[in-house]
């Protein structure tokens, strides 16, 4: 029999790997972390993508609290890459400090920020696994999903609500980020309905049929207004109820978020999600 000597990796050392590559947001972030981190942290080894970064982001922002420098925050959440530039933007710790500096964000030179990143902040998330790691509650879970959907770090000012935060999102990414996605998905949104409340489709020349729901009722009615739609009804469904609706249908049927009113923008001016992802998501529904 043979048997791995592969060595498993203290948490100690785990830790220092969720600032590489694209930080936060980089893919496979439980593997990077390993079974212990995440024992330690409270993460379950199944869990999902998007419940891993929510705990990562609470845990290291408990870490964070504890110092008083007001730069720290940008500091620190630029080197993870949360509100800086884009989440599938593989910049590097330092290209993301050097671009920090460049644009007048903080007032310190590209060394003195990676001093404090690595000489200070990481020494004390090292040090902060060796005693009692506190409960993490739902609402602390919540307020992570709102940072992680729209980009922005703690301590940043926060949409008013979910749908001004999914609809911030929307602008943001051109393509449907997975904390996009799940906000979508535990959110309500408001679309056009036939008689029965069910979504209505739409088809949308050569790119198939489509669900056109709004992140808010003011957006529906906007849209409305200018476009001179006339419907039966207006529903109100969670993203989920969407999502059953459309990977049920007989022609595959797309989804999109915050449609624009101005003729041929369609798609384009949109979050579209298209038939294979509702699919997808209507799998893990």
């Amino acid at each position: 029999m043979v048997t791995s000597t592969r060595k498993r990796k203290k948490p100690e050392d785990s830790v220092l790997g969720i600032h590489k590559r694209n930080g936060i947001w980089q893919d496979g972030l439980a593997t990077v972390m390993g079974p212990e981190l995440l024992e330690r942290w409270g993460i379950a080894e199944d869990a999902e993508a998007s419940r891993v970064r929510e705990i990562v982001l609470v845990r290291l922002n408990r870490v964070l609290d504890h110092f008083r420098k007001p730069e720290m925050p940008v500091i620190v959440w630029t080197a993870y890459n949360l509100g800086a530039g884009s989440p599938g933007e593989e910049s590097g710790v330092v290209r993301r400090l050097e671009r920090l500096v460049g644009q007048g964000e903080v007032e310190r030179s590209v060394r003195t920020c990676t001093r404090r990143f690595n000489d200070v902040f990481l020494p004390a998330v090292v040090k902060s696994l060796s005693g009692g790691q506190s409960a993490i509650t739902d609402g602390d879970l919540a307020r992570a999903s709102r940072w992680l959907a729209a980009n922005i770090r703690p301590g940043a000012p926060e949409p008013a609500a979910t749908a001004g935060g999914l609809s911030t999102a929307i602008k943001r990414l051109r393509a449907p980020m997975e904390p996009v996605l799940k906000m979508f998905l535990d959110g309500t949104v408001h679309g056009p309905a036939d008689g029965e409340g069910v979504p209505l489709a739409a088809k949308l020349g050569t790119q198939g049929e489509w669900l056109c729901v709004f992140t808010g009722e003011g957006l529906l009615a906007a849209y409305r207004e200018s476009a001179g739609a006339g419907w039966p009804r207006i529903g109100r469904w969670t993203g989920r109820d969407v999502v059953r609706t459309a990977a049920g249908r007989i022609f595959p049927t797309g989804i999109l978020i915050d449609p624009s009113p101005v003729m041929g923008a369609g798609a384009d001016a949109t979050l579209p999600l298209p038939p294979e992802e509702i699919a997808r998501l209507a799998r893990e529904c």
